[in-house]
């Protein structure tokens, strides 16, 4: 074999090792809308491996005399390093489905965690899926073995090749992936939305939250502001008989499934009776500021609608810490990575306990945060926050032992999330499954109020009860959540239970009220001063509100409240610059677009006012 020959048949290594790349690029770009400035620095990258693999295949030629022997230990690299890239590009697209983000390193973990909710989402049992990932691997090492009895460049004529041009193509192997590997390090190709760097290195300067980046040079002025109300912000006076406060985060929550809002199933009972003995107010027509999770906490819990968000929030953690709250986090899930690292911003607190940490039990299992909270010490009487967070009703929750109450039930996670225009019914299997969670969540919050009586943490406490975003199911074609801004998707409950005390009368609760309403609400319900940066308002105020914005992804809109016959809500998909109109008065469900039947005027009033109250006017994430 001559050396043009060598050359040709490595020339033809390339290619091939570039053909799953180029695929993904494809629908990196294509289908996601991210930045082809990263098409280059990513094929860069990717020349790591194949550099790694030639040289390796290089010292094979030195040290197995066997030729078959070599073909089969450079066919089972090969296959390994095809199986990884494979595996962390199915992962990548997961993720820009989902959130609309890269997946972070420290991610990767969870999405393993969850293998026993694919198999039941897939319906297929727990065992095939360690199989078919093993039957793929040999697959692969079959491709690989047939590649190189055919064309294997690096057989015993590849010798023929002069000494001097072997150890030059070594060291300029060598060098170059020294090169990418500092880029990569070096954090040089994040700013072209490279994929690889992105997962390991992402910018210091970008607050990622499940797609929804910060702009910088927006986030260091508003932190100014953050600053100077930390300054400026006096707690309250007296401390004397201060209430305790219990936030229940229910993740995927929607209110129309519950039955203490009128739903025609029984899903709430055990709330139906704790809010019948006290003097619960259960308020109608919240909206959460966007579909997924890490957004909208981030939304609830320092009062700003997301073209708000920066580095340094004056969150709702901290205003109570500053008025002599001690603070405990007990939530499922992946709040320590998964959530864009959330831990990191709700600051100091006196104990943090989620998911993973929870040896022993399913990440998603809400029963590690009845049991840890058993755990607790009682009550000593200083005032104190508990904030909880449950994923029973969330898609990817512990598949149950026994079967629910509703049947056929069945896990939606694989199903199309396509636009097919409005209305439609959802299936009755994903209705039962999500509404056996429902249920679920019913009995943990019951058990969590009795461990905390029990303990003596609710003689004189508010008890809120929320969302973080609502679920499709089914509803204009879409499933789960992070898809649109459908009302399926952003109407959350909102519950305020008074235990040990009776609340002072109050004025009505203000039609259609925000995510970003429930922080100043918990504050005023405690008489405790409220951050002057926070954008909303205490529920029962309404003066100065004339609109709420929303965002997800490439969906941005507003709910305009000036006319009280009227709820408008426009929205915008910025990716085509299609628009929809509903009135939310007489169309709760969002099945009849009235774009076309508004006066042109006030339509071009909803467009101007959505692009200058939410990020609709920047470039599309």
């Amino acid at each position: 074999m001559n050396a043009a020959r060598v050359i040709r048949r490595f020339g033809l290594d390339v290619v091939a090792w570039y053909c799953i790349p180029a695929l993904f690029l494809g629908a990196y770009v294509g289908l996601f809308g991210k930045s082809s400035t990263a098409v280059v620095p990513h094929l860069a990258v990717l020349a790591i491996p194949l550099l790694a693999m030639t040289l390796a295949r290089l010292v094979l030629q030195r040290l197995v005399t066997s030729p078959k022997l070599r073909r089969l230990i450079a066919a089972v690299l090969a296959a390994s390093l095809l199986g990884v890239l494979i595996t962390y590009y199915c992962l990548v697209l997961i993720g820009l489905r989902s959130w609309g983000g890269v997946v972070a390193w420290n991610v990767i973990p969870t999405f393993f965690a969850q293998t026993t909710v694919l198999a039941d989402a897939l319906a297929v049992p727990l065992f095939l899926i360690p199989i078919a990932g093993l039957a793929l691997y040999a697959a692969l090492i079959w491709i690989c073995c047939l590649y190189l009895t055919r064309f294997d460049w690096a057989g015993t004529s590849a010798s023929t090749i002069s000494r001097p041009i072997r150890v030059a193509f070594v060291a300029g192997a060598a060098a170059i992936i020294a090169i990418q590997a500092y880029q990569v390090s070096a954090g040089q190709w994040t700013y072209r939305a490279e994929p690889v760097s992105l997962t390991f290195f992402p910018p210091a300067d970008v607050l990622n939250l499940e797609g929804y980046s910060i702009n910088p040079v927006a986030a260091s002025r508003l932190d100014q502001l953050e600053d100077e109300a930390r300054a400026t912000y006096m707690p309250a006076e007296t401390a004397a008989a201060r209430k305790n406060v219990v936030l229940i985060v229910v993740d995927a929550l929607r209110p129309d499934h519950m039955g203490i809002y009128g739903y025609d199933r029984d899903t709430t009972p055990r709330l139906a009776r704790i809010t019948g003995a006290n003097y619960t107010r259960v308020v109608s027509g919240t909206h959460s500021s966007c579909g997924d999770t890490a957004c909208a906490l981030f939304s609830l819990f320092t009062s700003k609608f997301p073209n708000e968000f920066s580095f340094r929030p004056f969150t709702l953690h901290e205003a109570l810490r500053r008025n002599g709250y001690r603070i405990h986090m007990v939530l499922s899930g992946d709040h320590t990575y998964f959530h864009s690292g959330f831990k990191n911003f709700y600051g100091a607190v006196d104990s943090f306990y989620d998911g993973t940490q929870a040896h022993g039990y399913f990440l998603n299992d809400d029963q590690l945060v009845v049991d840890h909270l058993a755990a607790m010490p009682n009550w000593d009487g200083k005032p104190v926050m508990f904030q909880f967070h449950l994923m029973s009703a969330h898609i990817l929750r512990k598949k149950e032992d026994a079967p629910g109450q509703f049947q056929p039930a069945r896990r939606y996670a694989v199903r199309d999330s396509s636009e097919r225009g409005p209305g439609g019914d959802p299936p009755q299997s994903a209705v039962n499954f999500y509404d056996n969670g429902v249920m679920k969540a019913d009995s943990m919050i019951d058990a969590l109020l009795q461990q905390l009586q029990n303990k003596g943490y609710l003689r004189n406490t508010l008890v809120v009860i929320t969302a973080d975003h609502g679920e499709s199911l089914g509803e204009h074609g879409l499933f789960t959540h992070a898809n649109s801004v459908r009302e399926e998707v952003l109407r959350v409950p909102l519950l305020l239970i008074p235990y040990g005390y009776q609340p002072q009368a109050s004025g009505p609760i203000r039609a259609f009220p925000s995510q970003i309403d429930i922080a100043p609400t918990i504050l005023s319900q405690l008489s405790l001063p409220i951050p002057a940066t926070w954008m909303g308002h205490p529920i029962t105020e309404a003066q100065g509100v004339q609109f709420s914005v929303f965002e997800e992804h490439s969906f941005a809109g507003l709910i305009d409240h000036r006319d009280p016959q009227h709820a408008w809500k426009y929205w915008i998909d910025r990716r085509s610059d299609a628009d929809h109109v509903f009135d939310l008065s007489i169309d709760p469900h969002e099945n009849r677009d009235v774009r076309d039947a508004i006066p042109p005027e006030f339509l071009n009033e909803l467009r101007a006012r959505t692009r200058a109250q939410t990020s609709a006017g920047l470039s599309v994430r």
